[in-house]
């Protein structure tokens, strides 16, 4: 889960609409529960086509990245987006932030932009180089937490001999399935596992407490170079973003955002 941004041209969300409401309607019919599975597979039929949403990669980073021209995602872990950045700058400026222009004070997640909205929008694009050139020239350090999947009591503890041995088994199964596993650093049951391939520069490690309000071990550590990177081209690809929606309000009139939350 996290935080989805989408930009939905102007056609795409009437045809959706209409299919939204087609299908509710169905299902509010009167005769819905005795109709046959024929019956309903042809209702169904008979909708209006919905239509999925487009992803339009970047114009400057090639590759596959979880931004795109009109898709933002910002995943509620510690390695998302408005968790990482914010803290790593020490600013505070994460995907809210850069919108703030264009969505002003309002709480709505579905809203259309217009011809009006092109200058908040060329005032969130600034935002994002900023954003991106904040990434490059800060200390680049973050904070994350190992948090077991559920508290253990005291005798239930591993030793160190235990911990040494369960790391060993780790490194054995990421070696043996190296191409399954899409990310250096990674949660388990046990754990967390850090940068067994490129190694991750840990600088100080106390005891904190997480949202839960468990004890955990909490470390300061330094993400390798790719990780901030990836960060980087986030907040450019954020600035295409907002090109990409003042390019389809010139086209179409006006263009909609849609936020998850």
């Amino acid at each position: 889960m996290g935080l989805d941004i989408y930009l939905v041209p102007q056609a795409d969300k009437v045809a959706n609409d209409a299919y939204e409401a087609a299908h509710s309607a169905l299902y509010e019919r009167p005769d819905y529960d005795t109709m046959s599975k024929e019956e309903r597979d042809a209702a169904r039929a008979a909708l209006p086509p919905y239509v999925p949403h487009q992803s339009v990669p970047s114009a400057n980073y090639a590759g596959p990245h979880l931004f795109n021209r009109r898709y933002l995602r910002s995943s509620y872990n510690g390695a998302g987006f408005n968790r990482a950045v914010p803290m790593m700058t020490n600013t505070g400026h994460d995907l809210y932030w850069i919108f703030e222009p264009v969505r002003g004070c309002s709480e709505e997640y579905d809203f259309e932009l217009t011809g009006a909205s092109i200058p908040a929008l060329y005032e969130a694009r600034e935002r994002a180089q900023v954003v991106a050139q904040e990434i490059r020239d800060c200390d680049q350090l973050l904070v994350d937490s190992c948090t077991p999947t559920f508290p253990r009591s005291k005798e239930k503890l591993p030793s160190e001999d235990e911990v040494l041995a369960w790391f060993c088994a780790e490194r054995v199964k990421h070696d043996a399935n190296a191409d399954e596993f899409s990310h250096e650093s990674y949660h388990t049951a046990g754990g967390l596992v850090l940068g067994l391939t490129t190694g991750t520069e840990v600088l100080a490690i106390t005891l904190g407490m997480n949202a839960l309000e468990w004890p955990v071990a909490m470390f300061v550590y330094r993400p390798d170079p790719d990780a901030v990177q990836t960060y980087v081209e986030s907040a450019m690809i954020t600035a295409e973003f907002c090109d990409e929606a003042i390019m389809l309000i010139q086209r179409d009139g006006s263009v909609f955002m849609e936020w998850s939350g």
